[in-house]
């Protein structure tokens, strides 16, 4: 007996068939979507500028996820919200740009989420 297993793969926002899976990273966060040709040329013509202007980075572990200096995988958090928190205790942390590490690890070692 002879069996056939085809799996048919339609895009995730508008259903149109022969979609292809994508993998996107945004904050050290990953997702999957499948998009059709006309979905992915436009997640393309918007993405590839950012890209083609980026550095390209390692990863300690291959995962993805940003590394820090020290070793320690910070990634995830809420810009604004640690901001807030060093704020409220007295810690000093720009106004815009990149957060220190030493302050990203003080907020996760106060267990604030």
């Amino acid at each position: 007996m002879a069996r056939e297993v085809y799996e048919r793969i339609t895009d995730d926002l508008d259903g149109s068939e022969n979609a292809a899976t994508v993998r996107i990273g945004w904050q050290g966060e990953w997702r999957e979507i499948d998009l059709g040709e006309k979905n992915l040329a436009a997640l393309s013509r918007g993405f590839d500028r950012f890209w083609e202007a980026a550095r390209p980075m390692r990863t300690s572990n291959g995962s993805g996820r940003r590394a820090r200096a020290s070793g320690r995988q910070i990634s995830g958090r809420d810009p604004k919200a640690i901001r807030i928190w060093a704020k409220e205790n007295g810690i000093k942390v720009p106004a815009r740009g990149r957060i220190p590490a030493s302050v990203e690890e003080k907020y996760v070692a106060a267990g604030a989420r």
